[in-house]
């Protein structure tokens, strides 16, 4: 286990590391790696005139195991580019999808009332 858990955290900052160089007029993105525990971000930092930008990109943890995609504002779909990397499919879990959507469509059914609020 401790080695896959090297393994993933060494992908996942690869990944987010990608997106360090991204900027616009007013933000760049800046990273906050904790590895004790496990947590890794790419925030969107800056000022547009007097309003303060401070928000975050990406969000990923590795837990039991898992790498866990808590939040993705990106385009990309950390995902995937992480299986590309070589992480087991089955080790990374999405926490955006609300758990019982998750759960249908892993069994391949699809429920819309699930998506009315």
């Amino acid at each position: 286990m401790e080695n896959s858990e090297k393994f993933y955290r060494e992908c996942v900052k690869r990944l987010l590391a990608s997106y360090e160089s991204l900027r616009t007029d007013n933000s760049h993105i800046e990273l906050v790696f904790d590895d004790e525990r496990m947590r890794y971000m790419a925030v969107w930092v800056g000022w547009q005139k007097h309003r303060r930008i401070h928000q975050c990109a990406v969000h990923i943890d590795i837990c039991d195991g898992n790498v866990v995609i808590q939040w993705n504002d990106m385009e990309d779909m950390p995902d995937e580019e992480l299986a590309e990397m070589g992480i087991p499919k089955s080790h990374i879990r999405s926490e955006i999808i609300p758990p019982e959507v998750r759960l249908r469509s892993e069994k391949n059914a699809y429920d819309t009332e699930l998506l009315v609020a």
